[in-house]
C-alpha cells in the first residue's frame, strides 16, 4: 500500500492531442480526451498555434499535483496558412551547402526597423525592378550599365566630378530658359559646319578678339 502511495505521489509526463479552444495572450486551452490544458508554445514549436488548431500537447504534472504543459507542434489546421514565429532572433543557418526560398506567388520582405545584405556576390534577375526610398546612398569604386533606354526625370540635378567623359553619335538639348557655362578655357571644334543664331549676339574680349578664315562675311 505504501508503494502504490509512492508511485502516486511521483510526477508524470504525458502527451495528449486535441483543439485549441481558446486564446488567451501567450496561452492556448488545449481541449483532450484527459482534460483542458492552458499551454504555452515550446521553443521547439516554430509554427504560432491558432485558434481551432489540432494540436500535440506535452504535459508534467510534479508531486504537488501543479501541471505546466506545453504546446509541442500543430497537427493540423482547417486554413493551410501558416506563421513561424519565435519571442527572440532567429537564425537560419547551413553549414554547407545553399539556403533557398521558393514562393509560387511572391515572396515580401517586411521590418520595421532595417534590413541588411552582406554576400561577396549580389545578383537580382526581374522583369521589371522599383526603388522607392526618401533618400538613396550609393558607394564603390566602379559602376558599369549597359541600357537600351535612359528616362530621367526630377525636380534638380548636381554633379561633381573630376572628368566627365561623352561620345555619343547625336546629341541633342532644349534648354527653356538659361544655359550658363563658366570654364577657364573652352575649345570647340566642327568638321564640317558651326551655326550660332540668336536675336541678338554679344562678343566680348578684354585683350583679343581674332577672326580668321579664307572668306569673312558681315552682313
Amino acid at each position: 500500500m505504501s508503494g502504490l502511495a509512492k508511485k502516486l505521489e511521483q510526477a508524470i509526463t504525458f502527451q495528449a492531442m486535441g483543439t485549441i479552444v481558446r486564446v488567451e495572450g501567450q496561452i492556448f486551452v488545449v481541449r483532450t480526451d484527459e482534460g483542458d490544458f492552458r499551454c504555452r508554445k515550446a521553443v521547439s514549436c516554430l509554427v504560432e498555434p491558432e485558434l481551432h488548431d489540432f494540436v500535440l500537447a506535452g504535459v508534467h504534472v510534479n508531486a504537488q499535483k501543479s501541471e505546466t504543459a506545453y504546446v509541442l507542434s500543430v497537427l493540423e489546421r482547417e486554413s493551410p496558412d501558416a506563421t513561424v514565429s519565435c519571442e527572440g532572433n532567429l537564425d537560419l543557418k547551413t553549414k554547407s551547402g545553399k539556403l533557398r526560398m521558393a514562393s509560387a506567388e511572391g515572396i515580401d520582405l517586411v521590418s520595421a526597423k532595417h534590413v541588411q545584405v552582406a554576400a561577396t556576390d549580389f545578383s537580382v534577375h526581374a522583369s521589371t525592378a522599383k526603388l522607392v526610398a526618401q533618400e538613396i546612398l550609393a558607394f564603390g569604386a566602379d559602376m558599369i550599365g549597359e541600357l537600351a533606354t535612359i528616362k530621367l526625370k526630377g525636380g534638380i540635378l548636381d554633379k561633381v566630378f573630376e572628368r566627365v567623359s561623352e561620345r555619343v553619335q547625336r546629341s541633342f538639348r532644349r534648354v527653356e530658359e538659361i544655359d550658363q557655362l563658366k570654364a577657364k578655357q573652352l575649345d570647340y571644334v566642327a568638321e564640317e559646319t558651326m551655326s550660332l543664331r540668336s536675336e541678338n549676339m554679344v562678343a566680348t574680349a578684354k585683350e583679343l578678339v581674332k577672326v580668321d578664315g579664307e572668306q569673312i562675311h558681315f552682313g
